[in-house]
């Protein structure tokens, strides 16, 4: 039976954009801009283990037949501790370089967090 990870830990951020954005104008954004500057950064490649994101497409939404998330789409951070990951976010070069970017098209008010340890029941990759 798995049992709850000791060795790695995940931060979920779920995002809003800004009032005026199309979900593609987003989730373009968000791939082919933010995530790049993210990744850019020394402390992010120093202290994370894993930075996905998790686009909710309105086409796969539509397929859902249950409620869906108010939210276009999620963060993921994943590390060896919660410290790594708050240090990312308390580094200096993400304030100066990342938040801002951050600001033109989230909606950072309604950015909901949320974090915990994985038991991991199937991985097929591995």
């Amino acid at each position: 039976m798995p049992e709850l990870s000791k060795d790695r830990v995940r931060l979920v951020a779920f995002l809003h954009p800004k009032p005026d954005a199309s979900f593609d104008e987003f989730s373009s954004y968000w791939v082919t801009t933010h995530g790049p500057l993210f990744m850019s950064l020394a402390i992010v490649k120093q202290n994370l283990l894993r930075y996905e994101q998790f686009h909710f497409t309105p086409a796969a939404n539509a397929q859902n037949p249950r409620h869906t998330l108010p939210y276009w789409g999620c963060a993921i951070f994943e590390a060896a501790s919660f410290e790594l990951i708050h240090a990312v976010f308390a580094d200096p070069e993400y304030a100066r370089v990342v938040r801002p970017d951050e600001e033109k098209f989230f909606d950072v008010e309604l950015t909901e967090v949320t974090a915990g340890h994985v038991a991991v029941f199937l991985d097929k990759d591995k």
